[in-house]
């Protein structure tokens, strides 16, 4: 089982709210070949260490108990950032459920190259490419390094996002972009 934070940790977000770092490490929980497991409140960028108290990293989901004035429960209720991270971590969590690719595929990992760190999972002529910017710049993907696993497919889909890649070409990664290119 693998994870990026429970209830015995500090939240992945800290104390702070830095959504790329969150959406890099999401997908890259969720792509590769072990069982994830997620802490509540992950989806809706809820934060805390354990520096105060163990309880302030096991804080009550917001919403459904008497007296709570934010509700996080539904769309209505959270904040636009809340709403934000919930749907791509929602897109990403039904993309996940049932897909060969995840449950039954292999796993090539590729050497962090200039900040870059690319994950591939194939099952069936299938193949769902990881890509993560681990820098605060722009960067290059440079797509002849990876031609073992995207031999010659040319169009791919960001899962995430619903754009096309053209994958016979290097392309730009916007600072800390993750993507899941589906082909």
């Amino acid at each position: 089982m693998a994870f990026i934070e429970n209830h015995d940790t500090d939240r992945f977000l800290g104390n702070g709210r830095d959504t790329l770092a969150l959406k890099q490490a999401l997908a890259l929980l969720l792509t590769v070949n072990r069982i994830p497991q997620l802490y509540y409140g992950t989806e809706i960028l809820m934060n805390g260490t354990k520096d105060e108290t163990d309880g302030n990293v096991r804080k009550d989901f917001p919403g459904g108990f008497p007296g709570d004035t934010h509700n996080a429960f539904t769309k209505e209720g959270r904040t636009k950032a809340e709403q934000s991270m919930f749907q791509w971590t929602s897109r990403l969590l039904h993309w996940r459920q049932g897909n060969e690719i995840i449950t039954k595929g292999s796993q090539t990992q590729f050497i962090p190259y200039n900040g870059i760190y690319v994950i591939a999972r194939q099952y069936q002529g299938k193949t769902a490419l990881t890509v993560l910017n681990g820098t605060s710049s722009p960067a290059t993907l440079d797509v002849e390094r990876y031609a073992e696993v995207i031999g010659n497919t040319v169009k791919a889909k960001d899962i995430l996002t619903g754009r096309y890649y053209d994958l016979s070409k290097n392309f730009e990664l916007k600072p800390r972009q993750s993507l899941i290119l589906e082909y």
